[in-house]
């Protein structure tokens, strides 16, 4: 007969999840601590069938002849190392707890003994040449009342290396008495228990630095981080290294003293592996990083600018146009250290990186940016052009209104784009004249729709008319489009007057649901 597992299926959906994520991060992280939080709540039910124990197999927890949840890929994971380390069945007595689960995956894990005493009310029946093996890796204890005596050492041989025969290999050294079987086979494997891993050792002197008040314990915090350097480069993983990287930098900011610079300047150098810095910028576009690994890689690879800037022209041509945000906050992040390593490309054969290196100046925030890009409005390349007004409405200023006002009639539709966002950018009402001129000689809606948006947002006295014109239907002949219409309304949310909200009223309640959305938008 078949047996009720919705209480056990809902405990070991739970435990499975928890399974997965604390292989991803660490105890504390807010993930974990919820997964733990859901197995609290599940255990109750778990509990109220009494002891329950399931037999373990290869692929999967077996109970009353049921497979628990076969599809469930964590719980086939988990099983399948428990099996792989000898356990065969596994019993779950009332009162265990989420922390006695998190020890039951430190034994699937093989960092925790399986009688270890973290287990609790969980108990683990091995198989029998499993339980003769953890019998062996067990340290002989001697009788009670009985000192322990140390077993001395056999003496040394005190024939010459000459009196054996000749030829003959030397003989094996003979085992100590009371030594563990296999001891001789593990002999090369040295277990430090006093070693702390160079990941854990990077995370810790991070830490350091955040916290780090006094010079001497900035200077000791770098030191430390300079001597992992080595290690870390050996890990091949950009984490742990764009976090270093990325703490040297915030430090960096606030350093006073030439030493201290110095050191950072030093530290930072070791860590720049050209390979390594090359995996940080790929992994920046990947698109399921976390959003505490992406954070620092963006702040790495805006620091090692004079390294990572021809490595991110390279990936942000590469990368699709929804995944490639994080190159742009790097570049954000260099500011003017990117601005050198970025001029050389402007002028390069291929249209790609001279567009996306424009882009990138923009994004400097230099002041020598604007001088730089105004003589790429006239490049021969329309996505040049278009990437030059990119970066100069990223620049802003007043200075960019007139270079980028006959752009206006380019032939290219996205390069008037960007010349309309551009002169809004700039802030000038004096340039809503020709923006109001161009209305009737712009063929694309797309454009007519932006330069409404920027006539509104100039907010020039005669902004007011021509929006509500335009905000208006139109006659039989001479229709306009609710996309025409909605960007007119869009435009009129900026003008502070009372006209402007009596007007977004009323087409609050028109029948176009274009319209109708962005005056309720408006008005909110």
């Amino acid at each position: 007969m078949a047996v009720d597992t919705a209480g056990v299926d809902r405990a070991l959906g739970a435990i499975g999840t928890t399974f997965r994520l604390t292989r991803l991060y660490p105890p504390t992280h807010p993930a974990v601590m919820e997964a733990l939080r859901q197995i609290g709540d599940a255990l109750p039910p778990l509990a109220a069938l009494g002891t329950v124990e399931w037999k373990i197999g290869a692929t999967g927890l077996h109970w009353h002849g049921q497979h628990l949840l076969p599809r469930n890929m964590q719980i086939a994971e988990l099983a399948g190392l428990l099996y792989a380390r000898g356990i065969r069945a596994i019993t779950l007595n009332p009162g265990m707890t989420a922390e006695h689960v998190l020890a039951l995956f430190g034994v699937a894990m093989g960092t925790i003994l399986p009688d270890d005493a973290a287990l609790g009310r969980i108990t683990l029946a091995l198989g029998r040449r499993s339980s003769q093996r953890l019998e062996r890796l067990r340290a002989p204890t001697p009788p009670v009342g009985v000192p322990a005596v140390p077993v001395a050492a056999p003496p040394a041989s005190v024939l010459p290396a000459s009196a054996g025969p000749a030829g003959a290999a030397p003989l094996p050294p003979s085992p100590v008495p009371g030594a563990p079987e296999g001891a001789g086979r593990r002999a090369g494997v040295v277990f430090r228990p006093d070693v702390v891993p160079a990941d854990v050792e990077a995370k810790r002197a991070v830490a350091s630095l955040g916290s780090a008040a006094t010079l001497e314990e900035q200077r000791g915090a770098v030191d430390k981080l300079h001597g992992l350097a080595p290690q870390l480069l050996g890990l091949h993983d950009t984490g742990p290294v764009a976090a270093a990287i990325a703490a040297l930098d915030h430090m960096l900011v606030k350093a006073q003293d030439p030493g201290l610079v110095e050191a950072i300047d030093k530290t930072a150098l070791a860590l720049s592996d050209r390979s390594l810095v090359g995996r940080m910028v790929r992994r920046l576009g990947e698109p399921r990083v976390p959003p505490e690994e992406r954070e620092a890689l963006v702040a790495a690879v805006g620091a090692l600018a004079a390294v990572s800037v021809p490595l991110v022209l390279d990936a942000f041509i590469a990368t699709p146009v929804e995944l490639r945000p994080p190159y742009r906050a790097a570049i954000r992040k260099a500011a003017d250290r990117a601005l050198e390593p970025l001029q050389g490309h402007l002028a390069d054969a291929n249209p790609a990186i001279a567009a996306a290196a424009a882009e990138f100046i923009g994004l400097t925030g230099s002041p020598q940016a604007v001088a730089l890009l105004l003589p790429l409005v006239h490049h021969d390349s329309e996505f040049v052009r278009e990437a030059a007004l990119i970066g100069l409405a990223e620049a802003g200023g007043r200075e960019i209104s007139r270079p980028a006002m006959p752009a206006l009639k380019d032939e290219s539709v996205s390069v008037r784009l960007a010349a309309t966002r551009a002169i809004a950018a700039g802030g000038d009402p004096a340039s809503s004249t020709v923006l109001i001129r161009r209305l009737e000689q712009e063929p694309d809606e797309g454009v007519l729709a932006e330069l409404l948006q920027a006539i509104g947002r100039l907010g020039a006295r005669e902004a007011l008319d021509v929006l509500a014109r335009y905000a208006e239907p139109g006659g039989m002949r001479n229709r306009r489009s609710g996309m025409v219409r909605a960007a007119a309304i869009e435009g009129l949310r900026h003008i502070a007057r009372p006209e402007a909200r009596g007007l977004l009223e009323l087409y609050s309640k028109d029948k176009e649901p274009a319209v109708r959305k962005a005056a309720e938008a408006a008005l909110r």
